[in-house]
Protein backbone atom coordinates (compact mmCIF):
# COMPACT_ATOMS: atom_id res chain seq x y z
CA UNK A 1 0.00 0.00 0.00
CA UNK A 2 1.48 3.28 -0.91
CA UNK A 3 1.87 5.98 1.78
CA UNK A 4 -0.61 7.82 -0.22
CA UNK A 5 -3.31 5.88 0.52
CA UNK A 6 -3.13 5.71 3.90
CA UNK A 7 -3.55 8.18 7.04
CA UNK A 8 -2.27 7.63 10.44
CA UNK A 9 -2.18 10.03 13.76
CA UNK A 10 1.06 9.83 15.08
CA UNK A 11 0.80 10.64 18.67
CA UNK A 12 0.19 9.30 21.90
CA UNK A 13 -1.00 9.06 25.41
CA UNK A 14 -0.44 9.31 29.09
CA UNK A 15 0.88 7.57 31.74
CA UNK A 16 -1.51 4.16 33.06
CA UNK A 17 -3.87 4.85 30.82
CA UNK A 18 -4.79 3.81 26.95
CA UNK A 19 -6.80 5.60 25.31
CA UNK A 20 -10.46 4.34 23.35
CA UNK A 21 -10.23 4.94 19.44
CA UNK A 22 -13.87 5.10 18.73
CA UNK A 23 -13.03 6.96 15.81
CA UNK A 24 -10.31 9.30 14.28
CA UNK A 25 -12.03 12.99 15.07
CA UNK A 26 -12.05 10.93 18.94
CA UNK A 27 -8.60 9.88 19.95
CA UNK A 28 -8.45 11.45 23.32
CA UNK A 29 -10.92 9.10 25.34
CA UNK A 30 -9.51 7.06 27.80
CA UNK A 31 -10.28 3.78 29.18
CA UNK A 32 -9.01 1.31 31.54
CA UNK A 33 -7.17 -1.72 29.61
CA UNK A 34 -9.73 -4.52 31.21
CA UNK A 35 -11.96 -3.54 27.99
CA UNK A 36 -9.19 -5.34 25.93
CA UNK A 37 -10.48 -8.75 28.10
CA UNK A 38 -14.28 -7.70 27.63
CA UNK A 39 -13.96 -7.78 23.95
CA UNK A 40 -12.53 -11.03 23.52
CA UNK A 41 -8.45 -9.62 23.49
CA UNK A 42 -5.84 -11.68 24.38
CA UNK A 43 -4.25 -9.55 26.86
CA UNK A 44 -4.16 -12.15 29.96
CA UNK A 45 -1.01 -10.85 32.33
CA UNK A 46 -1.35 -9.83 35.42
CA UNK A 47 -1.06 -6.24 36.69
CA UNK A 48 1.97 -5.53 38.63
CA UNK A 49 1.94 -2.43 40.66
CA UNK A 50 5.09 -0.40 40.84
CA UNK A 51 6.60 0.48 43.95
CA UNK A 52 5.04 3.62 44.84
CA UNK A 53 8.44 4.73 46.27
CA UNK A 54 10.25 4.86 43.19
CA UNK A 55 10.38 6.68 40.02
CA UNK A 56 6.52 5.76 38.15
CA UNK A 57 7.42 4.50 34.45
CA UNK A 58 6.02 6.57 31.87
CA UNK A 59 4.98 5.15 28.17
CA UNK A 60 3.97 6.79 24.92
CA UNK A 61 4.29 5.39 21.48
CA UNK A 62 4.14 7.19 17.99
CA UNK A 63 3.59 5.02 15.22
CA UNK A 64 4.77 5.99 11.23
CA UNK A 65 3.88 4.72 7.75
CA UNK A 66 7.13 2.40 6.32
CA UNK A 67 7.91 3.54 3.08
CA UNK A 68 7.94 -0.65 1.85
CA UNK A 69 5.20 -1.95 4.15
CA UNK A 70 3.27 -1.04 6.95
CA UNK A 71 4.30 0.87 9.88
CA UNK A 72 6.98 1.55 12.55
CA UNK A 73 6.21 1.85 15.82
CA UNK A 74 8.58 3.48 18.32
CA UNK A 75 8.69 3.17 21.77
CA UNK A 76 9.49 6.07 24.29
CA UNK A 77 9.16 5.71 28.20
CA UNK A 78 10.65 7.30 31.24
CA UNK A 79 11.93 6.05 34.22
CA UNK A 80 11.97 2.06 32.66
CA UNK A 81 14.93 0.32 31.18
CA UNK A 82 14.79 -2.52 28.62
CA UNK A 83 16.20 -5.48 29.54
CA UNK A 84 15.93 -8.34 26.70
CA UNK A 85 18.55 -10.42 28.75
CA UNK A 86 16.48 -11.15 31.31
CA UNK A 87 13.53 -12.57 30.31
CA UNK A 88 11.65 -14.88 32.29
CA UNK A 89 14.05 -14.21 35.16
CA UNK A 90 13.51 -12.26 38.49
CA UNK A 91 11.24 -9.12 38.36
CA UNK A 92 13.34 -6.19 38.78
CA UNK A 93 11.44 -2.93 39.53
CA UNK A 94 11.00 -0.61 36.50
CA UNK A 95 12.78 -2.78 33.88
CA UNK A 96 11.33 -5.70 31.20
CA UNK A 97 9.98 -5.22 27.89
CA UNK A 98 7.13 -3.88 26.61
CA UNK A 99 4.07 -5.85 24.61
CA UNK A 100 2.22 -4.70 21.04
CA UNK A 101 -1.81 -5.00 20.73
CA UNK A 102 -3.26 -4.43 17.68
CA UNK A 103 -6.88 -3.87 18.62
CA UNK A 104 -6.50 -5.68 21.97
CA UNK A 105 -4.58 -9.04 19.91
CA UNK A 106 -1.54 -9.37 21.13
CA UNK A 107 1.19 -9.10 18.51
CA UNK A 108 4.97 -9.58 19.59
CA UNK A 109 6.59 -9.14 22.54
CA UNK A 110 9.25 -5.85 22.11
CA UNK A 111 12.80 -5.45 23.69
CA UNK A 112 13.80 -2.09 22.80
CA UNK A 113 12.12 1.21 21.28
CA UNK A 114 11.53 0.33 17.94
CA UNK A 115 9.19 -2.02 16.25
CA UNK A 116 7.52 -2.92 12.96
CA UNK A 117 4.27 -4.27 12.26
CA UNK A 118 3.17 -5.67 8.74
CA UNK A 119 0.62 -4.26 6.89
CA UNK A 120 -1.09 -7.64 6.98
CA UNK A 121 -1.88 -7.11 10.35
CA UNK A 122 -4.41 -3.76 9.79
CA UNK A 123 -7.72 -3.76 8.36
CA UNK A 124 -9.11 -0.97 6.38
CA UNK A 125 -10.08 1.78 8.77
CA UNK A 126 -9.51 2.76 12.34
CA UNK A 127 -7.24 0.25 14.61
CA UNK A 128 -5.72 0.52 18.46
CA UNK A 129 -1.93 0.04 18.38
CA UNK A 130 -1.30 -0.34 22.31
CA UNK A 131 1.67 -0.98 23.57
CA UNK A 132 1.72 -1.88 27.46
CA UNK A 133 5.37 -2.37 29.71
CA UNK A 134 5.78 -5.97 30.99
CA UNK A 135 8.17 -7.24 34.32
CA UNK A 136 10.89 -9.80 33.16
CA UNK A 137 8.05 -12.29 34.04
CA UNK A 138 5.45 -10.95 31.31
CA UNK A 139 3.27 -9.43 33.79
CA UNK A 140 1.95 -5.80 33.04
CA UNK A 141 3.75 -2.61 35.32
CA UNK A 142 0.94 -0.88 36.64
CA UNK A 143 0.37 2.47 38.51
CA UNK A 144 0.35 1.85 42.44
CA UNK A 145 -3.83 2.10 41.80
CA UNK A 146 -3.96 -0.73 39.26
CA UNK A 147 -4.11 1.44 36.38
CA UNK A 148 -2.00 -0.29 33.85
CA UNK A 149 0.41 1.53 32.13
CA UNK A 150 0.02 1.78 28.59
CA UNK A 151 -0.39 4.02 25.40
CA UNK A 152 -2.66 3.40 22.76
CA UNK A 153 -2.66 5.25 19.27
CA UNK A 154 -5.29 4.63 16.47
CA UNK A 155 -3.74 4.39 13.18
CA UNK A 156 -6.61 4.94 9.88
CA UNK A 157 -5.81 2.62 6.96
CA UNK A 158 -7.68 3.71 3.80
Amino acid sequence: MGLGTCAILLACTTVAVAQDVPSAATSETQHDMSAMSDAGAEHDHPARPVDPELPIPSLTHLVFPDAMDGYNVQILTKNFRFTPASINRDVVANEGHAHIYINGIKIARVYGTWFHLPSALFSDGVSAVTVTLNANDHSTWAMPDGQLIASTVPVIRR
